[in-house]
């Protein structure tokens, strides 16, 4: 990725983070308009939120921000959202009235069988013709990147 940097500065073709940035920002789109197509009106970021609780439901709103890599403040406007359209409730731990509890309603369940099959149609729409070991090359890739980052 060295050839990202020519004599005369940065070669942005070649350069891995111009590379990230497009494809995050065309599959956000694609996500937000194949939910759209589906009719629901869901954000790329309450996707992230909707993951986590379909792993583990009943999370605090700050195990979701690091989850989800938001900070609180962001993380609260998302769960705003989100509750507006009936997805989660938020209630007070019973332990300690500071900390909020997130949780699925029946909708925010029923929004997994019908939301996945579109997003794993999108993923292999986006991976179409990349075979399966460039993938992993490309994830342990990323990952390492993101840990030398952090």
């Amino acid at each position: 990725m060295h050839d990202q940097f020519g004599p005369e500065g940065i070669v942005v073709d070649k350069a891995i983070g111009f590379w990230v940035h497009r494809v995050y920002q065309a599959s956000r789109n694609e996500m937000f308009r194949a939910f759209r197509e589906v009719g629901e009106e869901v954000t790329p970021e309450q996707w992230a939120v909707l993951i986590r609780l379909w792993e583990l439901d009943a999370r605090t709103q700050t195990q979701l921000a690091e989850d989800t890599l938001r900070d609180k403040p962001t993380m609260s406007r998302i769960l705003d959202g989100m509750e507006a359209r009936g997805m989660v409730e938020r209630r007070v731990d019973a332990d300690d009235a500071r900390v909020r509890i997130v949780k699925l309603t029946r909708h925010g369940r029923t929004l997994q069988k019908k939301l996945v099959p579109v997003a794993k149609r999108l993923v292999e729409r986006m991976v179409a013709g990349i075979p399966p070991d460039a993938l992993l090359t490309t994830r342990t890739a990323l990952r390492t990147m993101f840990a030398n980052l952090s």
